[in-house]
């Protein structure tokens, strides 16, 4: 006689036969499915000592794989004492040594001698007496955990004429917001040729509003003269646009995969650029549930994603766009790494693809909880199946 099961169990086992986690096991927010684990790859840890942030990942002229990054005593970004550190892999990323050498992103490059860079301000630090006049010019003022405050407004160019031995550094005339911010790393940079840079930014147009946009930062001149444009805007919709990563596709466009704040959804959104950055089409919402993003063209002419996921499980995921960034599918979502033990304040990830096709990703990890232990950590790994 055939026993009459329920409907859970029928669910259940579909549930497990289409990959799904079997009960008992953590699960996601609804709209978020746990998906499959990257195979064969390899976990290196970089870094194990304070809290890290701000890292830089490149591929150097000679071949040797270059991490640069800042230590602190505390999780608080605004946390002005940070010392840096940088190590340096020779054998393809599988072992890894400390390094006095200060080595620049490679995009800063446009001739033999001259590198550019472009970026917001960092965080400026000053006493709690300024205060009141810092919030008069309408900037956001924030505390930090060594009774100082902080503010971030405004950008800079800084040129190389010697290899990067001295620079000039010089403000970007922009409009006056109430906070100005970017990434700490290099995913925000794009030149397109020895001419044109693209840098994103972003930031809230006036101070204490729960969401931010994004904007850009575009010189045709090789960083003599800049505009400034936005990317994304949508308070009307109640949306956030924060931390942007840009790549450019493989068919000429420019893509901005954009974080949101969790209070306003854990979908990032992507836009696109197909006039070199000039405009922008509206925001639409990915099913990439995490951030912040890291976007690499890869050799094969696809465009991977990789994020942060901060709900459990939380980890490092990846996604491919086989369409120049147009639709990114949840069914092309990959797992590189979760944990049980792994805490929200961890991702940031940054993916660079050797000359053999093995993909290298950086991401720090926060283990134990909040103010738990961080390390900075690599993956060697290679992409699924088309």
């Amino acid at each position: 006689m055939m026993r009459e099961v329920g409907l859970g169990f029928v669910l259940s086992l579909l549930g497990i036969l289409a990959g799904a986690p079997a009960m008992g096991q953590a699960s996601e927010p609804p709209g978020n499915p746990v998906r499959p684990l990257v195979a064969g790859a390899e976990h290196t840890t970089l870094y194990d000592g304070r809290y890290v942030l701000g890292f830089r990942f490149y591929r150097l002229e000679d071949g040797s794989w270059y991490v640069r990054f800042e230590s602190q005593e505390t999780s608080n970004h605004m946390d002005p004492r940070k010392r840096s550190h940088a190590v340096i892999s020779k054998d393809g990323g599988r072992t890894w040594r400390e390094t006095e050498l200060r080595a620049y992103n490679p995009q800063f490059r446009s001739g033999p001698n001259r590198l550019v860079n472009v970026s917001s301000h960092d965080w400026r630090h000053d006493t709690p007496d300024r205060r009141p006049a810092l919030e008069a010019r309408g900037l956001e003022v924030r505390n930090t955990p060594d009774g100082r405050i902080a503010y971030s407004q405004g950008a800079y160019v800084a040129i190389s004429n010697d290899n990067g031995a001295t620079w000039n550094q010089r403000e970007i005339e922009v409009p006056h917001y109430a906070l100005m911010a970017g990434y700490r790393d290099d995913r925000a940079y794009l030149r397109l040729d020895s001419r044109t840079i693209l840098r994103a930014i972003y930031g809230k147009p006036v101070a204490r509003v729960r969401f931010y946009e994004t904007w850009f930062l575009r010189s045709e001149d090789d960083g003599e003269t800049w505009s400034f444009g936005t990317i994304a805007a949508n308070p009307e919709e109640d949306a956030s646009h924060g931390e942007t990563a840009i790549a450019q596709a493989a068919n000429g466009d420019i893509v901005a995969m954009m974080r949101s704040e969790p209070a306003l959804g854990t979908r990032m959104w992507v836009s696109r650029s197909s006039d070199r950055g000039k405009t922008w089409s509206k925001a639409v919402e990915t099913p990439l549930h995490g951030h912040p993003a890291h976007l690499l063209l890869l050799k094969d002419g696809r465009l991977l994603c990789s994020y942060g996921l901060r709900d459990d499980p939380v980890g490092i995921r990846v996604c491919i766009s086989a369409d120049n960034g147009k639709t990114w599918r949840a069914e092309d979502i990959r797992t590189l790494r979760t944990g049980e033990d792994f805490y929200r304040d961890s991702g940031y990830p940054i993916t660079l693809q050797a000359d053999d096709g093995t993909l290298l990703t950086v991401y720090y990890l926060t283990r134990g909880g909040r103010g738990g232990k961080t390390t900075l950590e690599l993956t060697r790994w290679q992409l699924p199946n088309k």
